[in-house]
């Protein structure tokens, strides 16, 4: 067999790749949302792309995680569901209200990613929600996860914000 038969006919045809590209006005526009979180509140935000200010496309508030158990408890405090104190474990209130609001955010971005609505996810959330919100992510949000920072940010404004993502994260 000769050579010229196994090496391909395009090798040196020039070839048309303007199907491949869009021209920049064509362009899907990228969306990179920013969770800041921790366990009684979350933000998240919207950048188009790194010179793009901040937009802050909701937030939640979930006071419960921050009570008291004393305040959420729903039984006589040492009073086990069995009625003797000690036997029965208790429910840690405090990881079932993250669990819950880990839930609600983890819907919030399958739903986001389902509907096409973001590209690419950071999350900037204190422990132990990071891992409760991860332990919730299926894998298609799992996949647009870009960045993971045990990191609570929520108690800075929009500018501080934006000037530390630049600074430290590159986002």
């Amino acid at each position: 067999m000769p050579t010229d038969q196994l090496t391909p006919e395009w090798s040196s045809q020039k070839i048309n790749t303007s199907f491949t590209r869009k021209k920049k006005d064509q362009a899907m526009p990228q969306k990179h949302w920013i969770l800041v979180a921790n366990a009684s509140h979350a933000r998240v935000f919207e950048r188009a792309s790194f010179t793009a200010p901040l937009v802050e496309l909701t937030d939640w508030l979930h006071p419960e995680s921050r009570m008291p158990a004393r305040d959420t408890e729903r039984t006589p405090l040492g009073h086990s569901e069995a009625g003797r104190a000690g036997l029965a474990p208790r429910s840690d209130l405090k990881h079932l209200h993250r669990s819950e609001f880990a839930t609600t955010l983890a819907k919030y971005f399958h739903e986001a990613v389902l509907n096409h609505r973001v590209n690419a996810l950071a999350f900037f959330v204190s422990n132990p929600l990071m891992g409760e919100l991860l332990s919730h992510l299926d894998a298609s949000v799992q996949h647009t996860l870009v960045a993971k920072h045990v990191l609570d940010l929520t108690s800075l404004n929009v500018t501080e914000l934006d000037k530390r993502l630049r600074r430290e994260f590159r986002l």
